[in-house]
């Protein structure tokens, strides 16, 4: 029992940190980042086959891309000089816990068994010129349990990546 209670405190204990997720830069800024201020998002449609995988996070991302860029001195525009690809990969893996000790009573064994779904988001950002060179590109993965709080989770992710992007040059 003493086991359980250990972690529950520790998965009470991760759930209340604000943890930082890291990001990771693939692909450095090119010299010729300096002086392009517009950009045009790439719906990630275009590169995926079907349907995307996770629609609901996916609607979330322009916006949230949007507000990135634009904290870093660049803006959407007809006549863009960047192009922005962005995909999001999920993983989703079942986490279960077990108690050493049978439940005292006779309700079932499912006091014994804890289920819990843990859901881990990896968000790739790509900064080409109309030629599809490289520019930048980055990558950040993010725990995205639980549930309620993927929304802010992905917030926090794209913001952490959109701020490793070199600020826009006059």
């Amino acid at each position: 029992m003493r086991i359980f209670l250990v972690i529950l405190l520790c998965l009470g204990l991760a759930t209340c940190a604000s943890h930082v997720p890291q990001a990771r830069i693939l692909s450095p800024a090119d010299a010729a980042l300096g002086g392009r201020h517009s950009f045009e998002l790439i719906d990630p449609q275009s590169s995926l086959e079907g349907e995307a995988p996770f629609p609901e996070r996916y609607r979330q991302l322009p916006q949230l891309l949007r507000h990135g860029l634009s904290a870093r001195g660049y803006h959407e525009s007809q006549q863009p000089q960047l192009r922005v690809y962005y995909w999001l990969a999920v993983q989703d893996s079942p986490l279960t816990f077990k108690v050493d000790v049978p439940p005292p009573n006779p309700l079932g064994p499912y006091q014994a068994i804890h289920r819990l779904r843990d859901e881990t988001g990896t968000l790739r950002l790509r900064l080409t010129d109309l030629d599809e060179r490289i520019l930048w590109e980055g990558v950040i993965s993010t725990g995205l349990s639980p549930a309620r709080d993927s929304a802010e989770l992905l917030e926090r992710a794209v913001q952490v990546l959109t701020e490793q992007i070199p600020l826009t040059t006059p």
